[in-house]
């Protein structure tokens, strides 16, 4: 995932100099979180995405599956950089139709494929340039009333993913699938946060990839976590990858906040929106850079997706929109323009 460049309410140089206020956190039934500390940040901006995340999702998530995934292929040694921890690394798509999805997104997002055999089921690799960007599995739903919703899984940077597993149970998470090694990829457990939000915990063995200014069509560029507990959750994912917290930008400041590690914005922590019951579960969504929002949004209905929050002006010269693939995976699309580009006058 690129440096964000992304939304913020706030000018960068407002954003580098706000006040961080210190929050000692407190969750349920486990001694106090570590207090959120004060952070210098540089050259980085946050996105809130206060008003794109005014949508209704489904309230039941399709658990990935730890032993339908493979190798992946090495990144380009220049390319790789020491463990990263905090750093969301990679993602994976757990769907029904494998077939479907890659035809959606490679047509959305400029995405091409590589199949890798697997145990059982179907696996594909999503490339952008040359490098995955993410994983797709296929598995079946379960024949139920109400099926589960097919998801998008963050995988986040960890030194060390056996200690990460034990302390999110001290801290009120659970173990989905216990770490495992997994050829090519490196040493991963699949958690549930206390208010149920789905991430991985992922060490690879060479090292994570840079962080860099280059942001193309079908890279990931930003990850947030809506949630009932927004300080709680904060402070969860604070102990487990030793990020630094802020109270984001006002107006959304003691509301929302952003999680840095490197010294880098990696993701906002959101509220859950008004329309999802207040002890409804946390999830992830990630958003891809695209060159334009509003065609990616015409495109996906055309794909047969849908628009669940339609394309609008964020905050610091972005556009954003959330969308549905046509099993009803959950992601987002942003558009960026940087202001200080020759030519640029948004």
């Amino acid at each position: 995932m690129p440096l964000l460049r992304g939304a913020t309410g706030c000018s960068p140089t407002a954003c580098r100099s706000s006040r961080r206020r210190t929050v000692q956190i407190r969750t349920e039934g486990v001694p106090p979180l570590p207090p959120f500390s004060r952070l210098s940040r540089t050259g980085t901006v946050a996105v809130t995405l206060s008003a794109a995340l005014t949508l209704g999702f489904g309230l039941t998530a399709f658990a990935p599956d730890a032993s339908a995934q493979t190798t992946n292929t090495a990144e380009t040694p220049v390319a790789l950089s020491k463990t990263l921890p905090g750093k969301i690394v990679y993602t994976q798509l757990t769907t029904p139709d494998l077939a479907k999805a890659k035809a959606f997104y490679g047509a959305l997002l400029g995405w091409n494929f590589q199949d890798r055999p697997v145990s059982r089921g179907h696996y594909a690799e999503a490339l952008v340039n040359g490098h995955v960007v993410a994983g797709l599995v296929e598995r079946p739903l379960p024949d139920t009333d109400n099926p589960p919703q097919p998801l998008w899984l963050p995988f986040i940077s960890a030194l060390d993913v056996p200690t990460a597993a034990r302390e999110s149970l001290q801290w009120g998470g659970k173990i989905l699938y216990r770490p495992t090694i997994v050829p090519g990829r490196g040493e991963q457990a699949i958690i549930a946060d206390p208010q149920g939000g789905l991430f991985a915990a992922l060490h690879a063995p060479h090292g994570d990839r840079d962080d860099t200014d280059d942001t193309a069509q079908g890279d990931w560029i930003w990850h947030a976590i809506l949630t009932p507990a927004p300080a709680a959750s904060a402070g969860f994912y604070q102990k487990l990858f030793g990020y630094q917290v802020e109270d984001a930008p006002p107006p959304d400041t003691h509301q929302r906040y952003i999680l840095d590690s490197q010294s880098i914005a990696r993701a906002t922590v959101n509220p859950l929106p008004a329309r999802l019951p207040p002890d409804a579960s946390a999830r992830w969504i990630g958003f891809v850079q695209v060159d334009s929002v509003g065609s990616a949004a015409e495109k996906a209905v055309q794909l047969g997706g849908r628009v669940l929050v339609q394309p609008h002006p964020d905050h610091q010269n972005s556009m954003i929109a959330v969308l549905a693939d046509p099993s009803g995976a959950v992601f987002g699309v942003m558009e960026w323009h940087d202001p200080s580009a020759a030519g640029d006058t948004k």
